[in-house]
């Protein structure tokens, strides 16, 4: 019997992918659990596994193409075995190229299609994209290729003659636009969706760092020796909070189909900028790690977040998430919560203060804490006592070492 290849649902958030290289040709043989083709998400990349073992007979959406979840990807079957109902599968590949511009592995005779209202408009993936990406309306377009098909030159043209057009009046001048697509996309989804439906409310709190910056002096040496790995301050945050998380779960939790649920796993995220946009690599059951597991992980996944190889798996299933621009001196910032948390943390950069100890005025290490909590889950008095909790852990860091 023919095994259907699907495109999973490989997050929670996750809508379409873009189908990356297939490690697998049409009439190759396949195993179960061997790697056909990778799958690139707005964010990370993950690979395709077969099913079952096989020939891989078709191949519907090659490399490139933008497919919706859960839509057949390939037929996995023996050689001699027949695949009724391969025809009807190319033609749902087609017809989901001509509403979405997903290009299917079978070649398409007839043009692509557009339909509005009672008018048919014959054009191409590529020119139909660039004009979406320039507000260029295909019915004002005459197309050059046989039946008056539009292609990616037509729309070029047509878009010199808009701007030809374009009476000059007092504006800043554009230096570059940059499509709203992609990762950037993703965030502004994302961050829209938890700014409408979360009741976000920042309370923040100053920590003296003093002390885990000597123990990060101490320790870091002969960690750094023995395991080649370098503590970091953003490793003891991580480890703090993952503890305080144990001390306040209300915060390790989620509203769904109008409940509040506390999730088990305490799953740490780390806000990571990107030349364009920004990824969260998660450390999964950060409170069962230790200070040095924590640094392996996240160094790990930050060079792999830096170098576009961070899979998906990497960078799913967050349920609190940490955001630091300490680094570039900023002193207090509000994030967003990345849905679906309850709650994100802003960091701030380490200064030195004067602070009054026991009536006497000394020079100490303080940092700027800000949590930003979904007021639905969570009141006032239960987020500052976790930012309390973080507080102390922070100015007593050995008990982490514990």
């Amino acid at each position: 019997m023919p095994t259907f290849v699907e495109l999973p649902k490989l997050t929670l958030t996750m809508e379409e992918g873009i189908i990356g290289k297939w490690h697998k040709k049409e009439g190759d043989r396949v195993e179960k659990g061997e790697t056909l083709c990778e799958v690139e998400t707005e964010k990370t990349v993950d690979v395709i596994e077969a099913p079952a073992s096989g020939v891989l007979r078709k191949i519907i959406f090659p490399e490139g193409s933008i497919v919706p979840v859960n839509k057949i990807i390939a037929v996995i079957a023996e050689p001699d075995e027949v695949l009724p109902d391969l025809e009807r599968l190319i033609e749902s590949a087609e017809k989901l190229a001509r509403k979405t511009g997903v290009i299917p592995a079978v070649e398409i005779e007839k043009p692509m299609e557009i339909i509005k209202e009672e008018e048919r408009i014959r054009v191409s993936p590529s020119a139909r994209k660039l004009a979406e990406e320039y507000g260029i309306d295909l019915r004002q377009i005459k197309g050059t290729e046989p039946e008056g098909r539009i292609v990616r030159e037509d729309v070029l043209e047509a878009i010199e003659e808009a701007k030809a057009k374009t009476v000059a009046i007092p504006t800043a001048k554009t230096v570059k636009v940059i499509p709203l697509t992609g990762m950037r996309k993703v965030i502004t989804d994302r961050l829209t969706y938890s700014a409408r439906t979360a009741l976000h409310v920042p309370l923040s709190i100053e920590v003296d760092m003093t002390e885990v910056a000597k123990l990060i002096e101490e320790v870091s040496p002969e960690m750094d020796k023995k395991t080649g790995v370098h503590i970091s301050y953003t490793d003891i945050l991580v480890k703090s909070v993952a503890e305080a998380i144990k001390e306040h779960p209300i915060v390790n939790s989620i509203i769904e189909n109008e409940q509040i649920k506390i999730l088990e796993d305490i799953n740490i995220g780390v806000a990571v900028a990107l030349e364009d946009g920004l990824l969260v690599p998660v450390i999964h059951n950060a409170d069962k790690k230790s200070i040095t597991e924590i640094a392996t992980t996240l160094q790990d996944l930050i060079e792999k977040a830096r170098q576009g190889k961070l899979l998906t798996r990497e960078a799913s299933g967050g349920t609190f998430t940490i955001s630091n621009l300490g680094m570039f001196g900023i002193d207090f910032f509000a994030p967003i919560i990345n849905p679906p948390e309850s709650a994100i943390l802003g960091v701030g950069r380490i200064v030195k203060k004067p602070v009054v100890i026991n009536n006497e005025m000394t020079i100490r290490l303080t940092m700027t804490l800000t949590l930003v909590f979904d007021h639905r889950i969570m009141d006032g008095a239960v987020a500052a006592g976790f930012l309390q909790t973080i507080k102390r852990l922070l100015e007593n860091p050995r008990t982490l070492l514990m």
